[in-house]
């Protein structure tokens, strides 16, 4: 038996960050998410496999567009003319209500559409069978232990798989569960809901594919979807990369650089690392020589990422968005602040008022000992005030460029 396992494509969620005016690339990043569902479609035919394995949040959102909708059926349909089943179920992100939906599934789809585990029997290319058990949201959010609710292995059938879109905990939104919980019996346990790829337990092998096509820069460490073989008792896995767009983060030092220096090596370095994907989607992390250097991005610092936005998609033949750059602190204990030192002064007045400065101070006030022999009066709340905020400025750099 094989199949492809995959969960949270997000097929309709834009990219974090990316806001151009530049139609080609615009045109680019919008197909992104339906080229990687391509990509798993043809990953299905080349493989042959017996079924494509569905475990929610395909779409980001419960109403999709009529558009994804029938590009979604229509890469069904692919599969079909190719003897391949889907296995289909929902998300917390794309709840299940029959009516939001314009075409009628393909006939090679077995859908999971109940709150309710249910449990269907697919019969395999070599003749062999598989019971898979599920369930799909057909609300935002699912509060029960739906692992509890899960049949003992099928002994009709020569495997028996499980899916399962949740989270591991006693608690929470979204289908909780323990790793106990599932049968042990199983063959494969097919996660969902976490976007980061995952190997949680080797029998029965249990697998979170994490999304197959990262979204925002949290998600730089997916790996795919996973490829599964499983033959009597041997179950083997692996990720396969069907992105088309890759987080990065790359780190350039401008130390020993002059200011007229720093915006070419800056360009001259993404340029040099040659990432080779349809879209690279970078961080640039910058490492100043000091502490006027670091004063002197922040000022700046949305001006240059719209240069090196533009000159990077000028200069490259593939594309590279610069979504931020980051600016690293000289080691010290001090944060760096995108705003004037003032706004602390400003926010620090709020605490002149004696209800707010008691609001503040209760803890330490209503100890007995410490309640009946202090009292504080204006000029003690003054000075207080003062001596909090200065303590709080003494650790940041600012926008302005003082650190104070």
């Amino acid at each position: 038996m094989k199949f492809i396992h995959m969960a949270d494509l997000h097929i309709d969620q834009p990219f974090s960050g990316i806001t151009t005016e530049d139609v080609a690339f615009q045109k680019e990043i919008q197909q992104i998410n339906y080229q990687v569902f391509e990509a798993i479609i043809d990953l299905c035919i080349k493989k042959s496999v017996d079924f494509l394995l569905v475990v929610g949040d395909t779409f980001h959102q419960a109403t999709s567009s009529i558009y994804t909708q029938k590009f979604i059926m229509d890469q069904f349909k692919k599969l079909e003319e190719h003897h391949i089943t889907v296995v289909m179920s929902f998300g917390n992100h794309d709840y299940y209500t029959k009516s939001r939906y314009w075409f009628d599934w393909p006939e090679n789809v077995v859908l999971f559409d109940k709150e309710e585990v249910t449990t269907k029997v697919l019969t395999l290319k070599n003749g062999q069978s598989v019971s898979i058990s599920g369930f799909s949201y057909e609300h935002q959010w699912i509060t029960d232990q739906k692992a509890l609710e899960f049949p003992e292995r099928s002994t009709e059938t020569d495997y028996h798989i499980g899916f399962y879109h949740g989270e591991i905990g006693q608690e929470g939104k979204y289908a909780p569960f323990s790793l106990s919980q599932l049968k042990s019996t199983y063959d494969y346990w097919g996660l969902g809901h976490i976007h980061k790829s995952e190997e949680l337990m080797e029998k029965p092998l249990t697998i979170y594919p994490g999304t197959p096509q990262g979204h925002t820069r949290k998600e730089r460490d997916t790996k795919g979807v996973s490829f599964v073989e499983i033959s009597g008792s041997s179950v083997s896995q692996r990720f396969i990369d069907v992105s088309k767009a890759t987080w990065v983060q790359q780190d350039i030092s401008l130390k020993e650089t002059t200011r007229a220096e720093q915006l070419a090596k800056i360009e001259k370095e993404i340029i040099a690392a040659r990432y080779m994907k349809e879209v690279t989607l970078l961080v640039v992390k910058l490492s100043p020589s000091s502490e006027e250097g670091i004063s002197e991005l922040l000022l700046h610092k949305e001006e240059i990422l719209s240069y090196l936005q533009r000159q990077l998609l000028r200069k490259t033949s593939y594309y590279i968005w610069l979504v931020d750059i980051v600016i690293e602190p000289i080691k010290s204990n001090q944060l760096i602040m995108g705003f004037e030192a003032s706004l602390i002064d400003d926010l620090s007045q709020h605490f002149l008022q004696r209800n707010e400065f008691f609001s503040v101070a209760k803890d330490i006030v209503q100890q007995p000992i410490v309640g009946t022999n202090i009292i504080f009066d204006e000029e003690d709340i003054q000075r207080i005030v003062e001596e909090s905020s200065q303590l709080v400025k003494d650790k940041m750099i600012f926008k302005n460029g003082v650190g104070q």
